[in-house]
């Protein structure tokens, strides 16, 4: 019995030690883990500070640009056509493409709306260009280096042929452009 007693005394004494073990393991990592939580968070904190400061930067930056860029809006409102004569110059200068490009426009058909807080109408235009591929290509190089201003919004090929030579194709061709209210 002595011997049993031994070992059940050594053993009491090994889950003392273990228990003491882990509660010293608990202390340990609840006494640093504070000190790293303070230093990440300042770390953190800092890192958020230098984001928020740039953005403050870009944004005085973008906000000193502000009257630069609309004197440059002004600048480029100037430059469109007056509303009274602009769908006539439009007409003949796409009338003029046309002919330079050896393509056919046809089936114009215009409306416009005008831009809430500018001096400005919006028109937008339907037609259908027939010819072959150069031509068509080079119609719309005409209208990309134009003065006027064209923003083509779609461009669809239509495949039915009926009527029309091998190799010339139908173009349906939405656009914008603007002018200056008169």
């Amino acid at each position: 019995m002595h011997d049993l007693t031994k070992k059940r005394l050594i053993l009491i004494g090994l889950g003392v030690l273990f228990l003491l073990d882990g509660a010293l393991l608990y202390f340990n990592s609840k006494l640093s883990a504070p000190e790293n939580d303070r230093r990440q968070a300042l770390v953190n904190q800092t890192h958020q500070l230098a984001l928020v400061r740039a953005d403050v930067d870009r944004a005085t930056k973008i906000r000193a640009k502000i009257p630069e860029i609309l004197h440059k809006f002004d600048d480029f409102e100037a430059t469109l056509l007056p509303a009274s004569k602009g769908y006539s110059v439009l007409l003949q200068e796409l009338d003029d493409y046309a002919r330079d490009t050896h393509v056919i426009l046809e089936d114009n058909l215009y409306h416009s709306k005008d831009v809430a807080g500018h001096n400005l109408t919006e028109v937008h235009l339907d037609s259908s260009v027939t010819g072959d591929y150069n031509g068509i290509v080079q119609f719309l190089n005409h209208l990309q280096r134009s003065k006027n201003v064209y923003i083509v919004d779609s461009l669809a090929v239509d495949t039915g042929e009926s009527g029309r030579n091998p190799g010339t194709l139908k173009v349906s061709l939405h656009m914008r452009t603007y002018f200056r209210k008169t």
